[in-house]
């Protein structure tokens, strides 16, 4: 038998955060050596208090929980509370958990930590927020860039043909909620992949699908569904003002974050072109955050264009049908 991927997982959940972790525990052939919490759609306090609260609910209180960064680098704080709920995961009812979370190291010296004692390139890093935890992992000691296995980003929009973004017409949430922190981990990290926004619009949990996850009759299949399907109700009042505006027409249903967990187990359901990705850190520029592709540059990053929806769709639901 094959040694498991080991895995940090980097998030501030989240609707679909909570669904990519639900995802990660369930796959038998990973191992989640920690959880770290970052300043996203949420504050960093209600982003850390979330994981436990997904972890416990999941039955896997195992698994180290750290509070990361608190605000971005350089720009001001930047949530989606609006959209995931005051809370952040709808309002719905996740329990309290019993673990209080490690309290003695912070989320940067938690990573520096485990890159540095494990064999070099044995820890894949799942990033599915803001990429301020990561930036400030690589300015604090570069040593680190190396010893990733592999960097899986969930973040940008590379969209040529049509509204690009989801918080401005050109930004995706997670590279305006940081872009200064996004650019520095593009210019260093070694080998990194990208689930830009447009991959996470494709693998949308429509209707049919929401069914079949409550089918599964699973506690973690059916509170994934009702978060969902919230989201979707609280931004069907803002389709037609966000089309004015230009930005992407979100439903509320993409499954933005499960699709980084799912190109991690399964590469091969997404296809993508290598090249050098830029962000723009300009705030005085209506573009700021704004995500480009120049293909075959560094080459140091795969920017994913295309899921095979349907499979990968299937192996969502086969991850919540392994939970309880």
């Amino acid at each position: 038998m094959s040694a498991k991927t080991k895995i940090i997982i980097d998030t501030d959940p989240g609707i679909d955060d909570a669904i990519a972790l639900f995802m990660a525990m369930a796959d038998p052939n990973l191992e989640i050596v920690g959880m770290t919490a970052v300043n996203g759609n949420v504050s960093v306090d209600k982003a850390e208090y979330n994981i436990r609260r997904i972890c416990d609910f999941a039955w896997h209180t195992n698994i180290p929980v750290y509070k990361g960064c608190d605000r971005p680098l350089k720009r001001s704080v930047l949530n989606a509370e609006w959209v995931h709920g005051a809370d952040g995961l709808a309002g719905l009812d996740f329990g309290t958990p019993a673990y209080q979370g490690e309290k003695e190291e912070n989320a940067v010296d938690f990573i520096i930590k485990t890159l540095m004692k494990s064999p070099e390139k044995e820890v894949s890093i799942i990033a599915i927020g803001p990429l301020t935890n990561i930036a400030t992992v690589f300015l604090k000691e570069p040593r680190t860039i190396s010893r990733i296995r592999e960097l899986i980003i969930m973040g940008g929009a590379f969209c040529e043909d049509g509204p690009r973004g989801n918080s401005t017409p050109y930004a995706e949430f997670n590279m305006l909620a940081d872009p200064h922190a996004a650019q520095i981990v593009f210019d260093t990290a070694e080998r990194v992949t990208v689930v830009p926004m447009e991959v996470g619009m494709q693998a949308e949990a429509d209707k049919e699908f929401l069914e079949k996850m409550r089918d599964l009759n699973t506690r973690c299949a059916e509170i994934s569904a009702d978060m969902l399907d919230i989201t979707a109700k609280t931004l069907s009042d803002h389709l037609a003002q966000k089309s004015k505006t230009g930005t992407a027409p979100e439903k509320g249903t993409s499954l933005y974050d499960p699709c980084a967990v799912g190109c991690l187990i399964r590469p091969a359901l997404f296809s993508g072109k290598y090249g050098t990705v830029q962000v723009n850190t300009n705030a005085s520029d209506e573009k700021f955050g704004m995500t480009t592709f120049e293909e075959g540059n560094k080459r140091n990053c795969l920017v994913t264009h295309k899921v095979d929806k349907e499979s990968f769709k299937e192996m969502l639901l086969a991850h919540l049908a392994n939970l309880p």
